[in-house]
């Protein structure tokens, strides 16, 4: 005996139902979705340790730059070779990697004076909060035994950000008896 039955199609309630279930579960794309939940806090978190990384980078190499600048005025290199403060930034950019455009971007002010309490330090940022430009730095390595201050200044570009940091280095040596 054959049991006869009879074809009913589902209806739209049903269908839907039934793909929900299928849906549910079957494990096919949880990978895509799964890695884009966790995508963008991730490159979020890599850029952040990226931009840190090269922020400390360049922070150390200006204040290598600076101890650099400083022991070219403390020997009396710079006054002897009558540098600049342009001759001056440009020794000291040849010092330098990472510091992107350095000859345009870093701003040089050298301070001297019999003590220390005769020294002003710099001002770096104009009256709109951007650094200032670089005539407007003092440029005095001093004479033999004077105290100088030798500050360094860097527009640091970050990756996304539209404006940057400043980032600042600054040493203090007494000029040998030249």
């Amino acid at each position: 005996m054959s049991a006869q039955f009879e074809y009913k199609p589902l209806s739209n309630r049903g269908r839907r139902r039934r793909s929900l279930r299928r849906l549910w579960r079957d494990a096919a794309g949880v990978s895509v979705i799964e890695f884009s939940l966790i995508a963008l806090p991730f490159l979020v978190l890599l850029y952040g340790t990226f931009e840190a990384g090269f922020v400390y980078w360049a922070s150390q190499e200006l204040e290598h730059a600076a101890g650099y600048a400083a022991r070219l005025v403390r020997t009396g290199q710079v006054q002897a070779a009558n540098l600049d403060q342009a001759g001056l930034t440009a020794q000291v950019c040849s010092q330098t990697a990472v510091l992107v455009g350095c000859t345009t971007k870093l701003r040089l002010d050298v301070r001297s004076g019999k003590t220390l309490g005769d020294i002003t330090p710099p001002a770096p940022l104009n009256g709109s909060g951007g650094l200032k430009d670089a005539a407007e730095f003092t440029f005095s390595p001093g004479a033999a035994n004077d105290v100088v201050l030798v500050s360094t200044f860097y527009d640091w570009p970050p990756l996304l950000k539209p404006s940057g940091y400043i980032l600042r280095a600054a040493t203090v040596v007494r000029n040998e008896p030249f």
